[in-house]
């Protein structure tokens, strides 16, 4: 099944029953961008709306998914094996692509924070934050009266000052290989 001949089919049936975009989302309680990436092509509806979507377009679900009315009402078993395959197919590679696209805006974020991070003028505070979080704790032991006292201060870094830019330069390239793998990936299960 393809989706661009599923779109036009669906864009079809939704004109000749004289409704919106609109109104056959409102119908179906989704958003009207939603039926308009069915139609053009660029989405496909949840496997649990292709019966409702069907009953409001007054086709069959095999019609529906076939993309194109049958002139016989009923099917082989096979072909409505296929269709249902194709459709599952579908919802599935539509899930991975979404999933994939919040994986990519995750990268994106950390190559954003690391970019920021090795430019210590845009963000003073945040620079000298990140270098104190390397900082590996120490004992101090303070004599009284009482007797002694432990008092836990930041000492030595535990990563070298000159390895932590490398170490956050390394981590930017990598989130920014890995973002831009994923858009790749992404763009192969349209």
């Amino acid at each position: 099944m393809d989706n661009i001949q599923f779109g036009a089919f669906v864009a079809q049936l939704r004109k000749e029953r004289g409704l919106t975009q609109r109104e056959l989302a409102d119908r179906l309680h989704v958003t009207d961008k939603a039926v308009s990436k069915w139609e053009t092509g660029k989405g496909f509806p949840d496997l649990k709306l292709l019966e409702p979507l069907a009953q409001e377009l007054e086709v069959s679900l095999v019609e529906l998914l076939q993309g194109e009315r049958s002139p016989s009402p009923t099917l082989t078993k096979e072909e409505a094996g296929q269709a249902a395959v194709q459709a599952m197919e579908q919802g599935e590679r539509n899930a991975a692509r979404r999933y994939l696209r919040l994986f990519q805006i995750f990268l994106w974020v950390g190559a954003a924070l690391c970019g920021i991070s090795l430019v210590p003028s845009l963000s003073l505070g945040a620079y000298l934050l990140y270098f104190d979080l390397f900082r590996a704790p120490e004992l101090g032991v303070i004599g009284s009266a009482d007797g002694p006292t432990v008092i836990l201060t930041a000492g030595s870094p535990l990563i070298p000052h000159w390895l932590q830019p490398v170490l956050t330069a390394a981590v930017l390239l990598l989130c920014v290989i890995l973002a831009l793998r994923v858009r790749r990936l992404e763009r192969r299960l349209k």
